[in-house]
């Protein structure tokens, strides 16, 4: 990580701390003149939060994390002590503070420009629920997805599904999430980059060109697309249909950190041999190579210095994009 990112983080992290402590305040203060707006801004503060971890230290994130779940709780037993007061009436029912309302878009929106970026950036709005992560109708942007909220029994994360759809010139991570996957599905991507890490669920991509998938997971199938190179560690034969200019390679060893090596363990996905290379194309019956798709050479496979860029935090979008996107390499 270079020195500007990290201070970019840690200026990034700063700001957040304050526009936190404010938000805490003015929620204490509204939650006496109107609970469901109060709510609202705790729901608010829980997206805002998500959001930050992408440069919050670990520390920071529990820490924050903490208050809030102290605050929420705060908040659902003075709800719960008003109705066991009964019914009251009101002479007037306040209205939310415009200022307040705008302050807190004004703090938002200066803290999601950092750390800089390269082109274009935004933060999407994740859908997720218990059960499912949603993507859809990004472009120009450089996305990480929100750690899991949901936990089982014991702590451990809900399995959840994840859908990507009509993703372009963009590079979504989803490795702080890809632990609790059971399925991600990905339908037109287009002009992008997808990572995740390793799970023992199943990966389907549909008419897809023109973008790089790195992916560990059980099953793999692709169709109806062309023009996509696969970083892949599968324990079953990856399956093309309808597809063409298909690439395969290995998992890159340099994003294979101990967090991911953690995961290939816990999946149980490295205890088994990895058939990246063992492609099966419905589409070609004869005995003959498919000409459909082929193994990345060596000499073409990126270099250290190119994966490195993936957990650089100044997010070099257009700079990874050029280095490992088909077309720009050959």
């Amino acid at each position: 990580m270079s020195s500007a990112g990290s201070a970019a983080n840690a200026a990034a992290a700063a700001k957040f701390w304050d526009y936190f402590q404010q938000q805490k305040d003015e929620i204490n203060a509204l939650a006496a003149q109107s609970k469901q707006d109060a709510s609202q801004k705790i729901r608010e503060l829980d997206s805002s939060l998500r959001e930050a971890f992408i440069y919050l230290p670990p520390y920071d994130q529990k820490r924050l994390g903490k208050d809030l779940d102290e605050l929420r709780a705060q908040h659902h037993q003075q709800r719960a002590s008003t109705k066991l007061q009964g019914f009251k009436f009101k002479s007037a029912v306040a209205k939310p503070n415009n200022a307040l309302a705008t302050t807190s878009s004004s703090v938002t929106a200066a803290i999601s420009e950092e750390p800089p970026s390269e082109g274009s950036t935004i933060q999407p709005t994740q859908h997720s629920t218990g059960s499912s992560h949603k993507f859809t109708g990004i472009s120009d942007s450089w996305i990480v997805a929100d750690m899991p909220s949901v936990m089982g029994d014991g702590g451990s994360s809900i399995p959840t599904d994840c859908e990507l759809r009509d993703i372009t010139d963009s590079i979504v991570d989803l490795r702080p999430i890809s632990h609790s996957l059971r399925a991600l599905n990905c339908h037109r991507i287009q002009n992008s980059i997808i990572i995740c890490g390793p799970f023992g669920g199943s990966v389907t991509v549909r008419d897809s060109s023109t973008c790089v998938l790195v992916l560990g997971a059980r099953q793999f199938r692709l169709e109806n697309s062309q023009r996509v190179d696969v970083y892949l560690y599968c324990t079953s034969h990856p399956i093309i249909e309808k597809s063409s200019g298909i690439r395969f390679a290995p998992y890159p060893a340099e994003l294979r950190t101990p967090s991911i090596e953690e995961e290939f363990g816990t999946s149980q996905l490295g205890l088994q041999p990895n058939s990246f290379d063992r492609v099966d194309d419905f589409n070609w019956l004869k005995r003959q190579a498919s000409p459909n798709w082929s193994l990345l050479q060596a000499s073409v496979l990126p270099s250290a210095d190119v994966w490195s860029l993936v957990n650089d935090a100044s997010r070099p979008r257009e700079k990874l994009a050029q280095a490992i996107l088909p077309g720009f390499r050959e």
